[in-house]
């Protein structure tokens, strides 16, 4: 089975999804404690389902919204996924980015669904799972969060309208936000290694869940 990933910064790593806007390089894996590629959320899950990984289309800082090249609505990034093969099941983790920038609800919900259909018209026979956006929690209150969060929507609309879009389509979500479950960061989004492990614990039991 290929898979293959649509998402931001916390899915990218080094060599393995577009360089021009990777997170997780040499320097930031070195920091977080992920030491290689398996670490990541993505190839857990991957080798969880006995699967090969198709192309991660990972890109730091982009959004769903905004109609930009970078935005995950793109038909150039929607058709990315096929690079490495047709793939067979892909999965969206995608969000976080419009919730920190400030993106209005009314915006993503148009956007998301955009993004929703164009990835059925250009792979209708992929299975699609959708990620809710979970909470993440800084190990070290001392370092600074990555956003400011203060005055901000809560994540939890964003979540709201991917369930509902994604429930509308009949595309799976795995709802990483529904328990309020936290997984570890350096800076309140990006995860370290054992927030990696969350992450793919909580994808792997999502998808279980959706079977």
């Amino acid at each position: 089975m290929i898979i293959s990933i649509l998402g931001d910064s916390i899915s990218t790593y080094e060599g393995y999804s577009p360089s021009k806007a990777v997170f997780f390089d040499r320097y930031n894996s070195y920091e977080t404690g992920i030491e290689t590629v398996e670490d990541t959320w993505w190839m857990q899950v991957i080798r969880a389902q006995d699967g090969e990984l198709g192309f991660n289309d990972s890109l730091a800082g982009s959004t769903v919204a905004g109609g930009m090249s970078s935005s995950a609505t793109s038909y150039d990034r929607i058709r990315a996924l096929g690079k490495n093969g047709k793939p067979d099941c892909i999965l969206v983790f995608i969000g976080s980015n419009d919730w920190a920038y400030g993106v209005m609800p009314d915006q993503f919900e148009q956007a998301y669904g955009l993004m929703l259909d164009r990835l059925k018209e250009i792979w209708p026979e992929a299975e699609i799972w959708c990620g809710t956006i979970p909470s993440g929690k800084m190990v070290d209150p001392a370092e600074r969060f990555f956003f400011n969060m203060d005055g901000l929507i809560s994540p939890r609309v964003y979540s709201d309208i991917i369930r509902k879009l994604a429930d509308s389509r009949n595309i799976h979500v795995v709802d990483m936000a529904k328990d309020g479950l936290e997984y570890e960061t350096i800076d309140g989004v990006h995860p370290n290694k054992d927030g990696m492990k969350t992450l793919a614990d909580l994808w792997l039991r999502g998808i279980k869940e959706g079977d």
